[in-house]
């Protein structure tokens, strides 16, 4: 996500508040590294909530001017996610909330965020998995339930296969007129 940040110099600070999934904290800092982005940590033994606030605190105080603050994810509907999330959002204020959903759960991406929207209140999503035209009904999903504009998707693993959303492209591929638009970008970039 810091690499398709608009183009001003921007100072980022990743903060990993993601303290349940195995080797979370390790990930983010490999992917900090491999863009140069510094990545804020304070262990799997602290509240979220507490870290998210002591990244917002360091980014004032070291002159960061964006805090991408990564919390942990669910396939499903869990309360006390649901309240941490809550928590980090009353205490930190963020001028973006983002969902990532995983496309490869179709209808059950509409359901997911329908309950986080309602819970948590976001900004926008941020669909992944969606290398394969056949998920194009959750990014409809995602938009129909919410009113929030799916603003990045997710092609493939590496960090270059993140790329904004445009719903024109989507709406050709589903219905199987192609996307030219994107096979010129691509091409011309390489």
């Amino acid at each position: 996500l810091t690499t398709r940040m608009p183009t001003r110099k921007r100072k980022v600070l990743l903060c990993a508040a993601d303290v349940y999934r195995p080797a979370a904290i390790k990930q983010l800092e490999i992917l900090g590294k491999s863009v140069g982005v510094e990545v804020f940590s304070m262990g799997t033994e602290v509240d979220p909530v507490d870290i998210a606030q002591a990244a917002v605190e360091k980014a004032k105080v070291e002159g960061f001017d964006t805090v991408v603050v990564d919390t942990a994810g669910r396939q499903v509907i869990d309360a006390d996610l649901m309240d941490e999330l809550r928590r980090i959002k009353e205490t930190v204020t963020p001028q973006e909330t983002l969902l990532v959903i995983d496309a490869m759960t179709g209808q059950e991406a509409a359901k997911l965020t329908a309950s986080f929207d309602e819970a948590v209140g976001i900004s926008g999503a941020i669909l992944t998995k969606l290398d394969g035209d056949s998920r194009g009904g959750a990014a409809v999903s995602v938009r129909g339930v919410s009113g929030k504009p799916i603003k990045f998707v997710g092609t493939g693993e590496k960090v270059q296969d993140l790329e904004p959303f445009y719903p024109d492209r989507m709406a050709s591929r589903i219905l199987g007129m192609g996307d030219v638009v994107s096979l010129v970008e691509k091409a011309a970039a390489e």
